[in-house]
C-alpha cells in the first residue's frame, strides 16, 4: 500500500461528510495515526455506512457515545464489519479484524477494507472512491508499523465536536410532531370551542393561546390513534402486540382530555391559574416514563408485523382513514414523547413574557420547575433502559458467568468502565491479561476471547481499599512493555490483594477515578447510613421534592428514617432552596472559619472539587446547606470540604467593594484595588469613549464581571480583555480582566487628568499605550501575584486564531447558570452546585436531557442534566 493511501482515505471521509475539512488528519503535518485515532471507537465508520446507505445501521445496534468503553467500541466495530458484508457485499477476506482497528494492530488492513467499501456500487453512486483506478501498486516503506505502539501510548480521545457533525438530526422527530400538530389544527379550524378564546392582544396572550391550541391538537392526535388504530386493529392484533404497540395511549388520551378542559376553563376565568394545572397533573404524567422507554420496542414490533402482507395492508388502511396516509403509525407514536418534552419550553416562553409583578409569575416558575423535573425523569427512564440493555449484553457476553440465585449484573449497580489491565494476584506470581468490567459494587476480571469473555475472578468493591501510592514499575518484562503504571486493591479484613497495571499514566488515573466514583456511589461520605437503592415505583426525593431519576438505583434510602433522597441531597435539610445570587450592591456578609485539622480531599465531597487546606488556614464559607460538606474559598480557589475540619469565626458585614491586594510599585502606600463586586465607584476610573477602542481585539465594551470570568476561565495564563462596567455604581468605567494561575483576576483601569494607569507611578496617554506596555512588561512589577504579561486578546481567542484558543478545547456554544445541585454518578458526568457557571460545549444529547460542558467553578468537564441549569439570554 502506498505511503499516501491513508491520506486518500481521509479525503474520502471528508467527501462523505464524516470528517470535517479542517480535521487533524487532513493537515499538512498529519500522520497515519491521526486518522487511526479518529476511527478507533467505531462511531464514525458506523455513521459512514448510514451516509452511504441510510438506515443500514440502526441506532440501537451501535453506541454513538461509547464513552471510551472498550466493550462498546468493539461492538461498534463488529456492527460495521457485519453491515459491510450484509449490505455492501464485502467478503470475509476483504475485512479487517476488530482489534486491527481498536488496538491499531494492522491499520494497513483497515485502509484496505475502507478502500474496498469505497469502490462498492452503493458507495460509488454517491462519492468517488479511493485510490483512483489508475493508481498503481507501490512498495513503499511500512508507515503503519509503529501505530500499535502509538495506540498503547495514547488513550482514545473524546471527539464530541465530530460526533455533533455526523449524528442524525434530532429535528426529524420535531418536524413530524410539528406537522401533525398543524394537521390537527387545520382539521378543526371550524371548531366552535376553539373560537371561544378571545383574540390575543399581547405576546403573553399569544403564548397562552399557543399552549391551549397545541394541547387541543395533541388531544385530537391521541384520539386519532385510539379511534383509527387501537379500535380498528383490536380484532387483528394479539393482546401482547396491542399492549406493546399502544402502551398507555388510552390512559394518556384520558389524562390530556381532562387537562385540556381544565386549561381551557381556567383561561376563560377571571383569575386564570395555568400553573396550578401543570403542578396538579405532574403525578399523572409520570406515565410518560414507561411510554417513552417502550417506544423503540413498539416501533420495532410495528416494523416486524409489517413484514407480513396482511398486517401491512391493515395498518396502511388505518393510516389512510386517519390522515390520508400522510403519517405512518410508527411516526404517530413518537408524538407523545415530543409533547411531554415541550411543556417546559412552552412555560419558559410564557414566563419570559410575564411581568415579574404579575400574580402568576411565581406560580409559573414553580410549574416550570415541575415540568423540567418531569422531562428529566422521562429522559432518565429512557437512558436507564438503555443502560440495562448494555448490562444485559455484558452479562450475556461472559459465557461462563454464574450469578447467585435470583440475581443478575443489574443488581450490582451501574456500569462504570471496562478495558484491559494486567493483573497480579498476591496469591500468585504470574501477571495475567484480563478484561475488567467495573460496576458500582463489583469488579469482574475476565479473559477475552474472540467475541466473548470467560469469567476468572471478582472483587466486591465495598470490601476493598485502593492503594495508589505505587511508583511506576520500570522493571516489567519485555512482553509487558508499557504496562508499568500500577495500583493495588487490598481487602480490608483479610489478606487478599491484587496489583493492576495500566498501559499509561492517564489510563491508570482514569481507572482510579472510576473506582473511586463507584465506591462513592455505594458508600457516600455524606451519609454512611444511606444505601443505594432501587425503588419499584416512581418516588419523589424527601429533601428537594423532585422525582428520583430513572428506574434502577434511582437514589438512596436512609436505613433509619426510610427517607428517599438523591445523591446530592444526602445530608441536607428538607426543602433546601438553591442559594440566591449574591447582591451586586449594598452589603456583603462574609463568614470565615479556621481549620482545626487538615483536609486532604479524603473522603471525597460527593463528586465535587475538594478544597484542600492545612491546620490554622482561614477559609471563606460560601455554602453550609449540606451538613457534612461545606463549600468555601481559599487562596482564590473554591471547593467543598468536611465541615468537621473547621471552626466558624465571627461573621463580618462590609460594603461590597474591592479587595486590597499588595502592590510593589504603587505610590499610595503599596496597595491597589482588584475589583470584586464592582459596586463602589472610582472617582478617577477610566471612561475612554468605546468608539475609540472597539477596533482593538482586547476591548469588549460593556460586560459584567461574571461574564468576563466565564469567558476567560478556560483559557491559558495571559488571556485578557478590557471591559466597560455596566454596574450602576461604576457605569461606563473600565476594568482589566486577566487569567493567571487558574484564576481570573479583575483590576481597575483608572484615569486622572487624561492619564491612564493601573498603578499611579506608571501613567499612559491612552488605553492602547497602557495595553502595549503590559504586553511587553510583566504585571508582576506592580502586582507580585500576577506574574504574566497581557498575552492573548479575548477577541482573538473567541475566533480561534490564537494559541490560547487551541488549548481551551471545544468552542463554547453558550453559558448557563446552575439552579440545583447535582452529584455525578460516573466519571463522564460533572457535578453541579447551585450558583455555578457552566460553559456549554455540546447540546448533542439534548434529546436525552443532557448537555456537555465545563463547570467554571470546579474546572471539571462532563455531561450534566440540562434541566438543572438556565441558559444565559
Amino acid at each position: 500500500m502506498a505511503t499516501d493511501e491513508w491520506r486518500m482515505c481521509a479525503e474520502w471521509l471528508v467527501r462523505c461528510q464524516i470528517l470535517p475539512e479542517d480535521h487533524k488528519a487532513n493537515q499538512a503535518n498529519a500522520n497515519a495515526f491521526d486518522i487511526a485515532q479518529a476511527l478507533r471507537d467505531g462511531v464514525l465508520i458506523c455513521h459512514l455506512l448510514n451516509q452511504l446507505s441510510p438506515g443500514c445501521v440502526e441506532l440501537k445496534d451501535f453506541s454513538p457515545r461509547p464513552q471510551m468503553s472498550q466493550f462498546l467500541c468493539m461492538k461498534n466495530i463488529r456492527t460495521f464489519l457485519q453491515t459491510c458484508k450484509k449490505t455492501f457485499g464485502l467478503q470475509d477476506k476483504d475485512l479487517f479484524q476488530p482489534l486491527d482497528l481498536f488496538d491499531v494492530k494492522n491499520f494497513r488492513k483497515v485502509i484496505e477494507t475502507l478502500s474496498k467499501l469505497s469502490k462498492t456500487d452503493i458507495a460509488i453512486s454517491k462519492f468517488s472512491g479511493f485510490p483512483p483506478d489508475n493508481y498503481g501498486e507501490h512498495d513503499d516503506e511500512d508507515i503503519y508499523g509503529n501505530l500499535q505502539d502509538l495506540a498503547n501510548e495514547n488513550e482514545l480521545v473524546d471527539q464530541e465536536d465530530i460526533y455533533d457533525i455526523v449524528s442524525p438530526d434530532q429535528d426529524d422527530t420535531d418536524d413530524i410532531y410539528n406537522d401533525i400538530m398543524q394537521l390537527q389544527g387545520h382539521n378543526r379550524r371550524s371548531s366552535e370551542r376553539s373560537l371561544g378564546l378571545p383574540a390575543p392582544t399581547c405576546k403573553r396572550e399569544h403564548c397562552v393561546k399557543e399552549l391551549i391550541d397545541t394541547e387541543k391538537n395533541y388531544v385530537d392526535a391521541l384520539e386519532m390513534i385510539v379511534v383509527h388504530f387501537i379500535k380498528k386493529l383490536s380484532n387483528s392484533l394479539s393482546i401482547q402486540d396491542k399492549e406493546i404497540m399502544f402502551l398507555n395511549i388510552e390512559k394518556l388520551h384520558d389524562i390530556h382530555r381532562r387537562m385540556y378542559d381544565d386549561l381551557y376553563e381556567t383561561v376563560l376565568s377571571a383569575n386564570p391559574k395555568i400553573a396550578d394545572i401543570f403542578i396538579r397533573y405532574k403525578s399523572e404524567l409520570i406515565l410518560y416514563g414507561a411510554y417513552c422507554s417502550n417506544l423503540p420496542i413498539a416501533q420495532e414490533r410495528i416494523d416486524k408485523l409489517c413484514e407480513s402482507e396482511m398486517y401491512r395492508q391493515k395498518i396502511q388502511e388505518c393510516e389512510r382513514q386517519a390522515n390520508e396516509g400522510k403519517f405512518h403509525l410508527r411516526d404517530l407514536l413518537s408524538v407523545p414523547m415530543q409533547r411531554v418534552l415541550k411543556y417546559h419550553l412552552l412555560l419558559r416562553e410564557l414566563i419570559k413574557n410575564t411581568d415579574k409583578a404579575h400574580p402568576e409569575r411565581q406560580p409559573l416558575e414553580n410549574a416550570l420547575e415541575a415540568m423540567q423535573d418531569l422531562s428529566l425523569y422521562v429522559n432518565e427512564v429512557k437512558r436507564d433502559n438503555e443502560a440495562l440493555q448494555l448490562i444485559e449484553e455484558i452479562q450475556t457476553s461472559i459465557v461462563d458467568l454464574k450469578m447467585p440465585a435470583n440475581t443478575s449484573l443489574r443488581d450490582y449497580g451501574r456500569f462504570q468502565k471496562d478495558g484491559e489491565l494486567k493483573v497480579l494476584s498476591h496469591m500468585e506470581s504470574k501477571v495475567r491479561n484480563r478484561h475488567i468490567f467495573l460496576f458500582d459494587k463489583v469488579m469482574l476480571m475476565c479473559r477475552a476471547r474472540s467475541e466473548t469473555y470467560s469469567f476468572k475472578d471478582a472483587i466486591v468493591l465495598g470490601e476493598f481499599k485502593i492503594d495508589d501510592s505505587q511508583p511506576k514499575n520500570d522493571n516489567q518484562s519485555r512482553s509487558s512493555k508499557n504496562w508499568n503504571w500500577p495500583f493495588i486493591l487490598f481487602q480490608k479484613c483479610q489478606g487478599t490483594a491484587y496489583t493492576f497495571f495500566a498501559k499509561t499514566e492517564e489510563s491508570r488515573q482514569k481507572w482510579l477515578d472510576s473506582i473511586q466514583m463507584a465506591l462513592d456511589n455505594t458508600q457516600p461520605a455524606a451519609g454512611q447510613n444511606f444505601i443505594m437503592y432501587t425503588f419499584e415505583k416512581p418516588r419523589e426525593c424527601d429533601v428537594c421534592g423532585k422525582l428520583l431519576r430513572g428506574i434502577f438505583f434511582q437514589g438512596y434510602l436512609c436505613q433509619d428514617s426510610k427517607k428517599a433522597v438523591h445523591k446530592e441531597c444526602i445530608g441536607k435539610e428538607s426543602q433546601i432552596k438553591p442559594p440566591a445570587r449574591p447582591p451586586r450592591v449594598g452589603q456583603v456578609t462574609v463568614q470565615k472559619a479556621r481549620a482545626r485539622k487538615a483536609y486532604t480531599g479524603q473522603p471525597p465531597p460527593n463528586g465535587h472539587r475538594a478544597l484542600k487546606f492545612n491546620v490554622n488556614d482561614v477559609i471563606e464559607i460560601l455554602d453550609k446547606s449540606n451538613q457534612i460538606f461545606w463549600k468555601g474559598r481559599f487562596r482564590g480557589e473554591e471547593g467543598h470540604f468536611l465541615a468537621d475540619c473547621v471552626d466558624l469565626t465571627k461573621t463580618v458585614t462590609r460594603k461590597a467593594s474591592y479587595i486590597d491586594v499588595k502592590s510593589s510599585g504603587a505610590s499610595n502606600g503599596g496597595f491597589v484595588m482588584f475589583d470584586r463586586q464592582e459596586s463602589t465607584a472610582s472617582h478617577n476610573g477610566a471612561s475612554t469613549p468605546s468608539k475609540a477602542l472597539e477596533t482593538y481585539p482586547w476591548y469588549v465594551d460593556a460586560m459584567e464581571r461574571d461574564i468576563a470570568h466565564a469567558n476567560l476561565d478556560g483559557c491559558q495564563d495571559g488571556a485578557f480583555l478590557i471591559r466597560k462596567s455596566i454596574n450602576p455604581a461604576r457605569n461606563g468605567l473600565l476594568s482589566l480582566s486577566i487569567k493567571y494561575a487558574n484564576a481570573v483576576r479583575h483590576i481597575k483601569l483608572n484615569e486622572n487628568k487624561g492619564k491612564f494607569y493601573l498603578v499611579e507611578n506608571k501613567l499612559f496617554d491612552s488605553v492602547p499605550k497602557l495595553v502595549d506596555y503590559y504586553q511587553n512588561t510583566t504585571l508582576a512589577d506592580s502586582f507580585p501575584d500576577v506574574n504574566t504579561t497581557l498575552r492573548y486578546p479575548y477577541k482573538d481567542i473567541a475566533s480561534n486564531d490564537n494559541p490560547c484558543a487551541q488549548t481551551t478545547g471545544q468552542r463554547v456554544i453558550c453559558y448557563a447558570r446552575v439552579q440545583y445541585d447535582y452529584a455525578a454518578t460516573s466519571t463522564s458526568q460533572v457535578s453541579l452546585a447551585a450558583g455555578d457557571r457552566i460553559a456549554v460545549t455540546s447540546k448533542n444529547g439534548n434529546d436525552k436531557g443532557w448537555w456537555k460542558g465545563k463547570n467554571l467553578t470546579s474546572g471539571r468537564s462532563g455531561y450534566f442534566p440540562l434541566a438543572y441549569v438556565i441558559e444565559d439570554d
